[in-house]
């Protein structure tokens, strides 16, 4: 993918997090690859006899545009063009690779169509598939910043683990599992990769065809390197980005190349340093291209000028694209064309070589981690001895293992060890960590006197007390402030009872209301430490039981009368209940959220004795079409008849909590409060760096009991936003409308839902 590297380095070497990578119109990216030079002539040669002939078809890297090789082979296949040796880069080796492995077209095609670009792309694990502490993190910090703290701040190698890819050629290209060379393909093969200790190119002839692939396109600061031993390979195109040298040496009398033409430079990148990064970049890639080109006997140059490189969900765009640059050049082509008897012989002949059976395991081999890790992997896969390969079954449970958030990927494969075949599964722990950080900046704001701006970070320590425990520190200054630890412990390796002993500091300031009025301003005060009892249901669902030693405190600091200022030590039991069912931490588009908290405490503010509440909430997610999304939500609240609670009540108000009245406006003793909203797809970013932009509306209506006489009866709005999900979180902005004149604006980055 070497048009996506070139953009990779520069926005490496500019600092820069870009969304215009990928231009959801179609216009071409600032490091789009050069034309050919005008002045360069492809080989005009004699044409040999078939027999000494040896057609070799190189395929350049280019990212998404590599598309367009499917179709070049795609009209080859047509007009019966034989090929006998391919070579490629990047994306180039994968189509490549996939065609040298047996598929048709067709076959590609349909690979192509089944992939999930978006998440393959991001480089993240799908939301279900977390375990639920994971998912936790997600939710608290809606990003994709984590930092291992094993060795101080360590970043990971890439944005990408590559994990999502590799299990991609994993399973297509299993039936391989034991070639001694690239020869023994249906068409001999060959990619470049680019050894990185060396700054060498590498070409691949023999080992793990999965790996190999991986090796090839892992776009530098995008995916991440493939190590093999002490070298480490990235892509390809820095240093061979059109291999018509390695097909020569495969012995291809004729060589076939499938160029990408992405037009000229994008002259308003030139202004940015990003777009002078990246046309520097391109260059130096280009020109390793120029030998290439004058090499090739048949050029077939595809225009891919109105595509990005990372448009990965315009395949079905692009393909044609070679197919029609192919037809172009029929007239060459077809010079290597066969007879419609020797070409059914050339097929049956590569058909013969196709491999599609895969050996039932009859042990389980786990290399790469030891100790409690290994014991565990063998485990879970020890249900696959003795059973016929299921790739579907086997990527979910290697999907649960990386949801724990200790490997960075997993990869499998079939060995033989003493004559009996069986599964090899490679995990490869996270080299950053753990230790890991997590980084969030919450930002929550619906009026220019009440913003909300903190910066959050969560440690979290692996096996501190043994197999399966954490140790997670939670920390946020701005508002609110927040200093919180906790120990989780499964009672026994493996259980899902557990025991978690938290301590915790909290500082929140809290405005008080009379109708649409601020009286007053109080701090407040939370602190305690406590002792957990849970069990873990599933992967999405946890209820725990407490009980915590507490010192709650308001204390005014604008206003006159203190009469809502109160200091309390009381002994806190609670019972919380969580299913988090949703498919996506940002912006879900199906699924449903659940969480019920119930509490007593033992003292309560102005009276003596104590007090209970319970609290509940249900979000539900559908799909509308392709790119809507319908939800809604209910909320509910109850004091069980306590009453002159004060600023230990229940709230609403702020931003999507009736967001056309203030943050904690409305204060009681039970409420209700329904939402309906639709949001709507406008554009699809580029995955890497963002995913998507939405905008839509939400109606609100709530309820407020047992507030003070200026509560109104039937608070409601209706809102309109624009929401983007980033690297960084969803950001979101709207404006609202509601009851009684309330109108505001609203702000955030953080969770929406």
């Amino acid at each position: 993918m070497s048009s996506a590297l070139r953009r990779s380095v520069a926005l490496v070497l500019g600092g820069a997090v870009s969304m215009t990578c990928t231009s959801a119109t179609g216009q071409q990216t600032p490091s789009a690859k050069p034309a050919p030079l005008p002045q360069l002539q492809t080989r005009r040669t004699a044409q040999p006899a078939r027999e000494q002939m040896g057609i070799g078809l190189v395929l350049e890297g280019g990212g998404a545009l590599g598309f367009a090789h499917i179709g070049v082979i795609e009209w080859m296949e047509e007009h019966h063009i034989p090929v006998d040796y391919v070579a490629g880069t990047s994306m180039g080796g994968l189509v490549g690779g996939l065609y040298a492995s047996g598929m048709s077209p067709e076959e590609i095609k349909e690979f192509v169509r089944g992939i999930d670009w978006p998440l393959v792309l991001s480089g993240q694990i799908s939301f279900p598939d977390l375990s639920y502490r994971r998912k936790e993190d997600k939710l608290a910090f809606p990003n994709r910043l984590e930092f291992g703290i094993r060795r101080g701040i360590t970043l990971p190698s890439a944005l990408n683990s590559g994990a999502a890819v590799g299990l991609l050629f994993d399973r297509v290209l299993l039936p391989y599992w034991d070639l001694e060379n690239f020869d023994e393909l249906p068409i001999p093969f060959r990619c470049v990769a680019t050894e990185l200790n060396t700054g060498q190119a590498h070409v691949f002839e023999d080992g793990s065809l999965s790996q190999a692939l991986r090796a090839t396109m892992s776009i530098p600061g995008m995916f991440a390197p493939v190590h093999h031993g002490n070298d480490i390979y990235s892509d390809g195109g820095a240093v061979d980005n059109l291999p018509v040298d390695v097909a020569r040496s495969m012995g291809a009398k004729v060589v076939i190349s499938s160029y990408l033409n992405a037009g000229p430079a994008n002259q308003l990148s030139l202004g940015s340093l990003t777009g002078v990064v990246g046309r520097n970049v391109s260059i130096m890639v280009a020109n390793n291209e120029v030998e290439s080109l004058k090499n090739s006997d048949v050029v077939v140059s595809a225009d891919v000028s109105k595509i990005s490189t990372l448009e990965f969900d315009k395949n079905e765009e692009i393909i044609p694209l070679g197919y029609h640059a192919a037809e172009l050049q029929a007239r060459e082509l077809e010079k290597y064309a066969l007879n419609d008897a020797d070409w059914a012989a050339y097929m049956a002949k590569r058909q013969a070589r196709r491999r599609t059976k895969v050996p039932v395991p009859q042990f389980i081999e786990v290399n790469g981690v030891g100790g409690t890790q290994q014991s565990e992997i063998h485990a879970r896969f020890q249900k696959y001895v003795g059973r016929p390969i299921d790739p579907q079954q086997i990527n979910e449970t290697i999907g649960e293992l990386q949801g724990t958030g200790l490997y960075s990927i997993i990869n499998y494969l079939i060995v033989n060890r003493g004559g009996k075949p069986g599964l090899l599964v490679r995990p490869q722990n996270k080299v950053w960590g753990p230790p890991f950080m997590n980084l969030g900046f919450p930002i929550l704001a619906n009026d220019a006197n009440d913003v909300q701006i903190g910066v959050g970070l969560r440690a979290t320590f692996f096996n501190p007390e043994g197999p399966g425990s954490e140790l997670r520190l939670d920390g946020q200054i701005g508002q609110p402030a927040v200093l919180r630890g906790e120990l989780f412990k499964p009672l026994r390796a493996g259980s899902r009872v557990f025991v978690a002993p938290h301590a915790y500091i909290h500082r929140e300031t809290n405005p008080y209301y009379e109708g649409s009025q601020q009286l007053e301003q109080y701090r407040e005060y939370r602190n305690g430490l406590g002792l957990d009892l849970g069990f873990l249901f599933n992967t999405r669902t946890e209820l725990r039981v407490g009980e915590d030693l507490q010192w709650f405190s308001e204390h005014r600091t604008i206003g006159s009368d203190g009469v809502r200022e109160f200091s309390l030590t009381p002994g806190v039991t609670n019972i919380r209940f969580r299913y988090l069912g949703q498919n996506d931490m940002m912006v879900p588009t199906s699924g449903s959220i659940v969480s019920a908290t119930y509490s007593y405490s033992t003292k309560r503010p102005n009276e003596a004795g104590g007090f209970s509440q319970m609290s509940g909430r249900l979000e539900h997610f559908t799909p509308v079409g392709e790119k809507g999304i319908l939800f809604g939500q209910l909320q509910g609240g109850t004091s069980f008849g306590a009453d002159n609670l004060g600023l230990a009540g229940v709230t609403l108000g702020g931003p999507l909590r009736l967001s056309a009245y203030a943050r904690n406006e409305l204060l009681g003793t039970d409420y209700v409060f329904g939402q309906v909203g639709y949001l709507y797809r406008l554009a699809q970013l580029n995955p890497v760096f963002a995913d998507a932009i939405y905008a839509g509306g939400v109606y609100e209506i709530g309820k407020m009991y047992g507030g003070n006489s200026q509560t109104p009866s039937l608070p409601n709005d209706v809102a309109g936003a624009v929401l983007v999900k980033t690297l960084l979180g969803p950001v979101y902005a709207g404006l609202t409308i509601g009851d009684s004149d309330h109108r505001r604006w609203f702000f955030g980055l953080g969770r929406v839902f």
